[in-house]
């Protein structure tokens, strides 16, 4: 939905009728006057995924957007808010099409539009326009934050600043729990979980003991606990074709390792004894939606900080709780896999990194965007906290985006809702500074080389691994099949190409 640009507001006509001399017009910029003052005005298309209900008319945020962004940096927004299942093709649309495309994000696609030269390189914009920017990056996350999103040279990106450290947790129903004379002391590692399964099968025998976090494809976050466990490095990509395990530099294929195939055997093992249902791998239905029925009692998910229980349990109406189980492991693509960029086609690249500056520096503009305007899309409760108006909720409010927070602007200045513990925020962010990194971390692999063999084997990865990862298939006679058809597929070339680059990052590095 493209914005519309509707000025309904005593602000939006002060804006138009003293700031904006030009702001009727399609140009990328246009001449502010304000009295004998004057200042260039670049208008920017800021593109922004939402997962709340999309709002027919966003023109009265985009106005109050514009009422920050225009008297700071002279740059007028036209705000974009697309649903998360068409925000990739309305992007690509416009960045193939020539229609003006200026601010957007990756949604797990950093490296595809680096490799179409479709990203304008900010490093030399950025000391100038972004300082700010990258000071609370330093401040928020520890150094060397854009490594994640420099290639040959150039930082083509900005990851969100976020908790991006992921733990593997156990979430589960914490009554059953009770219920079946167990403490989640007893939980420390995957190892515990099968006594503690089996524990609430026998107290509650119609209860499906674990399930997938995610279907369609099922996914039981096996390979999250496994990068963890075994400190496994995906080399910037999700397919698992050409991975390091620790620090021997030498790439493989992550599903023909012993970490790989030790972690389907466990899931065959849980499979065998009844702890996930015999459709798993195929099955339609989120288990969230089984534990809300009464009929689920665990998962594994990743969660940074401690309160993402709190919201499950919201969720889902039961009594959820969670408890850690295997330490994250930062690899370059689990910092980049949501950064915003600059179209390489803008006409206006300083204006677009000024926007990007303020997207993560200022605290007005985030929530602003976050959560709409205050007294009629939400109310603040304290500092650091807001709440929907009274009688409203997110579906009835007539703007709110707070389902974009883990994508937007920096977590360290975002409004949270009520209920949720400020000190979870800052636990976050301490945890991104102390989680272990690999030593790859800033290595991207270009697969421009190997297009046609990394869509071959992702079609294999889909066909054979959620049937591994919820143990429906026996890894044993399974993976050598798995292994084969991956090779049949290019798997070899991938990691030849892999091996290359990153041999060669390893010298630029040591210079």
């Amino acid at each position: 939905m493209k914005t519309k640009r509707l000025w309904g507001s005593l602000l939006s006509l002060v804006l138009c009728g003293s700031l904006l001399a030009g702001c009727g017009t399609e140009s990328s910029s246009s001449t502010a006057q304000e009295g004998n003052a004057s200042q260039k005005v670049d208008k920017v298309v800021f593109a922004m995924p939402s997962f709340n209900r999309i709002p027919d008319d966003i023109s009265k945020v985009t106005a109050a957007i514009n009422a920050i962004t225009v008297p700071k940096i002279g740059v007028e927004v036209d705000f974009r808010l697309y649903g998360p299942a068409d925000y990739a093709q309305k992007v690509n649309l416009a960045l193939q099409s020539g229609e003006q495309m200026d601010v957007f994000t990756t949604l797990g696609q950093f490296t595809n539009y680096a490799s179409k030269n479709q990203l304008y390189p900010l490093e030399e914009l950025l000391p100038q326009y972004g300082k700010e920017l990258t000071q609370i990056l330093e401040k928020d996350f520890g150094p060397n934050l854009l490594d994640a999103t420099t290639m040959d040279g150039h930082i083509y990106g900005v990851p969100v600043n976020k908790g991006m450290s992921l733990p593997t947790n156990i979430v589960y129903n914490a009554d059953m729990l009770k219920e079946s004379g167990l403490t989640a002391d007893q939980m420390t590692s995957l190892d515990d979980l099968p006594a503690v399964f089996e524990a609430v099968k026998q107290k509650h025998p119609d209860v499906i003991p674990f399930g997938p976090v995610n279907v369609n494809p099922s996914d039981t976050n096996l390979v999250l606990a496994l990068k963890g466990m075994h400190k496994i490095d995906f080399l910037s990509d999700t397919t698992g074709i050409g991975v390091v395990v620790g620090n021997d530099g030498k790439v493989q294929n992550f599903y023909d390792t012993d970490a790989f195939k030790q972690g389907a055997k466990m899931m065959r093992d849980w499979f065998e004894k009844g702890f996930l249902e015999k459709d798993a791998a195929t099955t339609s239905i989120s288990f969230s939606d089984t534990i809300a029925s009464g009929r689920g009692f665990s998962f594994l998910g990743g969660y940074s900080g401690m309160e993402a229980a709190k919201a499950l349990s919201a969720q889902t109406g039961k009594n959820l709780e969670m408890k850690r189980l295997v330490p994250y492991y930062f690899d370059t693509g689990a910092v980049n896999l949501v950064s915003w960029m600059v179209s390489s086609t803008t006409k206006v690249p300083e204006g677009s990194v000024k926007f990007l500056n303020m997207l993560y520096t200022d605290q007005q503009l985030i929530n602003t965007i976050l959560y709409g305007i205050e007294g009629e899309d939400y109310v603040k409760v304290d500092e650091h906290h807001v709440k929907f108006p009274d009688g409203m909720d997110a579906s009835t409010v007539p703007y709110t985006a707070m389902l974009s927070t883990g994508i937007v602007g920096s977590e360290s200045l975002q409004y949270q809702l009520e209920g949720v513990n400020w000190s979870d925020v800052e636990l976050k962010l301490k945890e991104n500074k102390e989680t272990e990194r690999s030593p790859y971390f800033g290595f991207i692999f270009d697969p421009s080389e190997v297009k046609t063999q990394m869509s071959a084997v992702t079609n294999v990865v889909n066909q054979f691994l959620p049937a591994l990862v919820t143990g429906v298939l026996d890894p044993d006679a399974t993976i050598p099949q798995f292994v084969k058809a991956l090779n049949d597929a290019g798997a070899a070339d991938i990691i030849a190409s892999k091996q290359k680059q990153l041999d060669e990052w390893i010298v630029q590095q040591k210079k």
